[in-house]
């Protein structure tokens, strides 16, 4: 199936996520209990992403990339994007309750949530080819994932929006904090903020 979609540009949802700390937190785990727990971490993200008709893109160290609205066409890919951050805030929320009253460190995260036009297709070498997406677009949801430490409160995840991506859901469907706008680094144009509630 792969092989017949060839690259289109299409408006749709990027998501990016982000372990607080894991590094540090890694530093002092053996590597079979890293695997452990960034395997448990990516069930708990891919469970509440697959739920919303998202697509996992790739792992990358202990981020996620996902996206909705491709290969099948979903008209509420911002709203199936942010449903799917709340549930994974939900998620951790409850795993990490578990990890406390076992005297673990808790998980936190950060999730950067952005919706525009990308190329999405079969992109790579000869080789080794993906269905993936590039552009702008995945760059600003990577950027909003990093901004969101600038508006860290100590939450277990923080969730930071676009205004594009608010512009397409429902009225009141979400809580917003509003953030004003800020400066993207590798964007020339500024954009507005919003924390998901």
């Amino acid at each position: 199936m792969l092989g017949q979609l060839e690259s289109e540009s299409r408006e749709l949802s990027v998501m990016f996520t982000d372990i607080v700390g894991f590094t540090t937190m890694s530093e002092e785990m053996s590597a079979p209990d890293v695997a452990v727990l960034l395997n448990h971490h990516f069930n708990l993200l891919a469970s509440c992403i697959e739920e919303t008709g998202g697509t996992v893109d790739k792992y990358i160290g202990d981020s996620v990339m996902a996206f909705w609205g491709a290969p099948e066409r979903q008209d509420d890919h911002a709203t199936r994007a942010c449903r799917a951050a709340v549930a994974i805030r939900a998620a951790i929320e409850d795993d990490n309750a578990a990890r406390r009253a076992a005297g673990r460190q808790p998980v936190r995260m950060r999730i950067g949530l952005h919706t525009g036009l990308a190329v999405v297709g079969n992109i790579g070498a000869e080789t080794r080819i993906n269905y993936t997406l590039v552009g702008d677009t995945v760059n600003t949801a990577n950027r909003l994932e990093h901004l969101a430490k600038e508006f860290d409160r100590g939450a277990d995840v923080e969730i930071l929006v676009s205004s594009d991506t608010v512009a397409q859901l429902p009225a009141d469907a979400f809580g917003l904090d509003e953030l004003g706008e800020q400066d993207i680094r590798g964007r020339t144009r500024s954009i507005r903020a919003l924390r998901l509630l």
